[in-house]
């Protein structure tokens, strides 16, 4: 069952477990709905956010914020939201509080920026990288990617 919790700061709003937005309270405007979930949109980074209006002023909010802040118990106080899985995921059970190092560190070990290896062209050879320190030189790309997850298995885990 869904569950829904206001939006701290935003009365007029509130956000479910599942990632949904909604309008609780009638607004100014003609338009507006109360209980009509928001349309979230897609940023170029891939995170989905809902403008919120207050005072007659809109603010841009990523979903998944709303949905951890008020669904996530963070008793570290720890900054950063990060998804456990796909990003456009946000329902409560698949975001989690990090540090930056720690959301870092997921980034890094579940590959979202890249796999960490390129190719030299005047080497002829495979090259891994892990946080822009070289860790050899391969025949193929598949050692070298490899190599790499290796090094990043190898590392503690990090909040």
């Amino acid at each position: 069952m869904e569950n829904w919790k206001p939006i701290e700061g935003f009365a007029a709003y509130e956000v479910s477990d599942l990632g949904a937005v909604r309008r609780k309270l009638p607004g100014a405007g003609t338009n507006t709905v109360v209980g009509k979930i928001l349309k979230a949109h897609h940023r170029c980074d891939g995170y989905l956010t809902v403008a919120l209006c207050l005072d007659g002023k809109a603010y841009t909010k990523r979903v998944h914020r709303l949905v951890a802040e008020a669904f996530v118990p963070n008793p570290l106080n720890l900054p950063e939201v990060n998804h456990k899985g796909e990003k456009e995921d946000n329902r409560a059970s698949k975001l989690e509080w990090r540090s930056k190092a720690g959301h870092g560190y997921d980034i890094m070990r579940r590959e979202q920026r890249g796999i960490g290896v390129t190719f030299d062209k005047t080497a002829g050879r495979w090259k891994a990288y892990y946080k822009r320190k070289h860790i050899g030189n391969f025949s193929t790309k598949e050692e070298a990617i490899a190599a790499r997850r290796a090094v990043v298995k190898a590392l503690p885990e990090v909040l």
